[in-house]
């Protein structure tokens, strides 16, 4: 997730000479850069996008360790550029094809959840398709992918959540795992 203006959930796509950087929520390209590299850092060159970067390089120090690429500013002359990249960590996409829900199941997991009184998310079904809804408007109605019967995907956000029930199979809360794992009750 990059700070731009607020937090935006963001991929970094690495090419054969380039790297993308769009939004998760659409797709929107922020910034395509030229990079080149060594077994420890990388120097990225803008050629297009939002920042005021122009042709002034940048270089990062990075390590990869699991699924997660951590960067470190080494340099760079443009603000834009490593105010918001420096000291990030980068999680490795994962893409979910998806599969089919019964219904009946997706139902059970419709209603509000909540982390405390002022974060609620809004879980509601419309023509089979499970959907996430933060009121305040910080998350709009977006789909989750399933993953299994109880495990979603939510693309936008780039978060999977699992439905947990009781021994009585009503769903009683929501773990949202992100950096660390959130526990949202109905």
């Amino acid at each position: 997730m990059l700070q731009i203006n607020e937090p935006v959930n963001t991929l970094m796509d690495f090419r054969k000479d380039t790297v993308l950087i769009y939004t998760v929520a659409d797709s929107n390209i922020i910034e395509r850069m030229t990079y080149t590299s060594d077994d420890t850092s990388f120097t990225l060159v803008k050629i297009d996008g939002q920042s005021d970067c122009y042709k002034e390089p940048g270089k990062y120090h990075f390590a990869i360790t699991g699924d997660n690429l951590l960067l470190k500013l080494l340099a760079d002359e443009c603000y834009d550029r490593y105010s918001v990249i420096q000291n990030t960590t980068w999680k490795k996409w994962k893409d979910y094809p998806g599969i089919i829900v019964p219904e009946a199941i997706l139902k059970t997991y419709t209603d509000v959840y909540a982390f405390d009184e002022s974060h609620l998310i809004t879980i509601s079904l419309n023509n089979g398709v499970l959907y996430a809804e933060v009121p305040n408007k910080t998350l709009p109605k977006s789909p989750f992918t399933p993953v299994t019967q109880s495990k979603f995907f939510l693309k936008i956000a780039g978060v999977e959540m699992d439905f947990v029930k009781d021994a009585n199979g009503k769903a009683v809360k929501m773990i949202s795992h992100e950096e660390t794992d959130h526990e949202l009750k109905k």
